[in-house]
């Protein structure tokens, strides 16, 4: 009898695969209450009409780095449709909420006129989303680990938990993200998602699971895991980026710490192709990826504090 084959999240895992930095660049979020199927492309194989699904693709292509998630909860009857836009910045995110009485209505929804002239503001949703994938036609890992980790969450009052379709690297499952924030978190189970969520709720970063902030390049997202892991009780908005410079064996990243008066520069060394993994369970071929080392942390007073000195 052959051995069983190892899931995606199970080589990963093994692999030393790193969480952090592994987050996809998403600014814009566009989330649609969808009960139907989701088959692996779920938005093409969806029963919306045509023009729907035109109009969908139209709020995608005119905003830059923009996601779709289908979501939906336990119950299968709708009454209103959910439909909300993220904006995931470094400071100040915003969730806005759009209730919809048929999917047509989507083709009336011009959210970058909204925008423009300020009248998006009387949308605003101050919910807590958090989203956990459990998207199973995508991978089987989705589907497995993900359903508990939304079980154990969806009755929690201070959020509002949704499972949602793909949301990148199925093998980290279980993934969760939380919005407006863009906060991605990888390898979460039922047995530290409430630790996560509580941390979330004091507006500070569960770094067990940490994959990233969404707004950040990859190279930023790192360094953000670094410095929160040697300046501990940082909370998600207690830092500011400033500077970049990637090469192709080392990083640099500086980032404001204004609670110290300080500006850290946080240094690390890139292992090109380090390590070798399966990126998904349909997948018969492994990729190589690299690994980031921390290697150092540089403070200084920057320069428009000492003039106020």
């Amino acid at each position: 009898m052959s051995e069983k084959r190892k899931s995606c999240s199970e080589l990963s895992a093994e692999s030393g695969e790193q969480l952090f930095g592994t987050a996809p660049r998403v600014d814009n979020w566009f989330l649609l209450e969808y009960n139907g199927n989701w088959n692996k492309d779920a938005l093409l194989s969806s029963s919306l009409s045509e023009d729907i699904k035109e109009c969908i693709n139209k709020f995608l292509d005119s905003f830059p780095n923009s996601r779709l998630q289908f979501i939906k909860k336990d119950t299968k009857d709708l009454q209103n449709i959910g439909f909300y836009y993220a904006k995931s910045t470094e400071f100040e995110p915003k969730l806005y909420k759009f209730s919809l009485n048929s999917y047509e209505d989507i083709i009336n929804l011009d959210i970058k006129n909204l925008i423009e002239t300020g009248e998006i503001r009387d949308s605003e949703s101050d919910e807590k989303i958090v989203l956990v994938c459990t998207h199973g036609a995508y991978d089987t890992c989705c589907g497995k680990l993900g359903v508990p980790v939304y079980n154990s969450i969806k009755d929690n009052k201070n959020i509002s938990a949704w499972n949602s379709t793909h949301v990148g690297a199925h093998r980290f499952s279980a993934n969760l993200v939380t919005l407006p924030e863009g906060i991605y978190y990888g390898r979460v189970n039922p047995e530290n998602v409430n630790s996560l969520i509580g941390s979330h709720l004091k507006e500070e970063i569960y770094l067990d699971c940490f994959r990233g902030r969404s707004c950040y390049s990859q190279t930023s997202q790192v360094s953000d895991y670094f410095l929160r892991e040697k300046i501990k009780d940082l909370g998600i908005y207690d830092i500011e980026w400033e500077y970049e410079k990637d090469r192709d064996v080392y990083t640099s990243v500086e980032f404001r710490v204004e609670s110290k008066g300080l500006v850290y520069s946080v240094n690390s060394i890139v292992l090109n192709d380090a390590v070798k993994v399966l990126p998904s369970c349909g997948d018969s071929e492994a990729k190589y990826l690299h690994l980031f080392y921390y290697y150092s942390l540089v403070p200084y007073v920057p320069k428009d504090l000492k003039e106020k000195d």
